[in-house]
């Protein structure tokens, strides 16, 4: 498997998103978090989450996958409790680790940070949508265009705070690989050119391209938006 990353400010004034990857001897992991803006410390939290998730992983490493990949994530959420206690403060963020490996992809996520597979000419979004976005997706057609809904539906329903995790998605079956399947982990910042429902032939194309970085051949897509309120964004592709 061939993995690759990159990762864009955007307008910002503070890069919130966190990312780690690290190959095991049976697969790869990858993480990527998205600090809660608005929120003191979201910065903090993403970093936090996103290592003590790798610290918590590594350590469990007898642990059944689902129940190694839950763990990490419950770890990881008290790591957030503990420091931003001590400290006075309150952030988040969101979360999707995957991990691909024997032939099989695995994952736990909390939060809109996507997961996508790109397989035979198809973008689907594997991971759930912890956000208003999904809410708003039913009305798609009915008065309300794809890009409304995205636009309108950024409010969080879930992220990692240090308080109890309402809801989380962790598959207990494992979603099988194919030779040439696109594994995307990606932050909102990279929706407008990523979201399935706003698939443009621009997406398409980057999508298909072997060559290159695909990572930041998105996020170059996303700067020529030209959007001045362009989000944080961070790519991790793994090629199977």
């Amino acid at each position: 498997m061939i993995v690759k990353v990159a990762q864009w400010i955007g307008t910002r004034i503070k890069q919130e998103d966190a990312y780690v990857v690290k190959h095991f001897r049976e697969g790869v992991l990858a993480v990527v978090c998205d600090g809660m803006g608005g929120h003191h410390d979201g910065a903090l939290a993403s970093s936090m989450v996103a290592e003590s998730y790798l610290r918590s992983f590594e350590r469990n490493d007898e642990l059944p996958m689902p129940q190694r990949m839950r763990t990490a994530l419950n770890d990881a959420n008290e790591s957030v409790r503990e420091s931003f206690e001590q400290r006075g403060v309150y952030g988040g963020t969101t979360i999707v680790a995957a991990f691909a490996g024997s032939g099989v992809l695995r994952w736990v996520s909390v939060g809109d940070t996507a997961l996508y597979l790109w397989r035979r000419e198809r973008l689907i979004r594997l991971n759930q949508d912890h956000s208003f976005r999904d809410v708003y997706r039913k009305y798609i057609g009915a008065g309300m265009t794809a890009q409304e809904a995205l636009r309108r539906g950024h409010v969080l329903r879930s992220a990692v705070t240090g308080e109890p995790l309402d809801l989380v998605d962790a598959p207990a079956i494992p979603y099988p690989l194919l030779p040439g399947d696109r594994i995307i982990l990606a932050s909102d910042g990279v929706e407008d050119i990523l979201a399935p429902e706003l698939l443009t032939s621009v997406g398409r194309n980057i999508l298909n391209t072997r060559e290159g970085s695909l990572p930041v051949a998105l996020i170059e897509a996303c700067q020529a938006l030209d959007d001045p309120y362009a989000d944080n964004t961070t790519v991790v592709s793994i090629d199977v």
